[in-house]
């Protein structure tokens, strides 16, 4: 079974309106805790981390969250809340599939925090970001 990180890669490439700015398939510009160097703008960067795994008195419940922090970047400010926007909108908070895994549901952790980097030495161009916060419940293995 894949990571909720690679399913929710898997998820984002299917909704054409974020396929649209930062392209499709294995050309996506979807990256995991980093991007490629000189990765043209838009793209997405997310990162999963720790969450809890549900257990009862027989084992494994079938259920575990994490938390999973979505960057939008872009040229324009402008841009990257929108891609962020994006994102929230098709994201939801409603029971879902990505990938293969069922997604019981979907909690904004936090707001859209905004900001910008600098641009890199000897160039002109900031780089703008969204980022937000989900915290995101999904059916895991109960066995192997």
């Amino acid at each position: 079974m894949p990571g909720i990180g690679t399913e929710l890669k898997t998820f984002l490439k299917t909704v054409a309106s974020i396929t649209t700015l930062v392209g499709a398939g294995t050309a996506a510009r979807i990256y995991r805790k980093t991007a490629k160097q000189g990765a043209a703008l838009p793209y997405i960067v997310y990162r999963v981390f720790e969450g809890e795994t549900f257990t009862h008195l027989g084992g494994f419940s079938g259920i575990a969250s994490n938390r999973i922090e979505i960057t939008a970047f872009a040229s324009r400010d402008a841009g990257a809340y929108d891609l962020a926007e994006l994102i929230r909108l098709n994201v939801g908070t409603q029971k879902t599939t990505w990938g293969t895994t069922f997604v019981n549901g979907i909690q904004p952790a936090t707001s859209f925090d905004e900001g910008d980097d600098p641009p890199t030495k000897g160039g002109n161009q900031r780089r703008y970001w969204a980022q937000a916060d989900y915290i995101v419940r999904y059916a895991q293995a109960t066995s192997v």
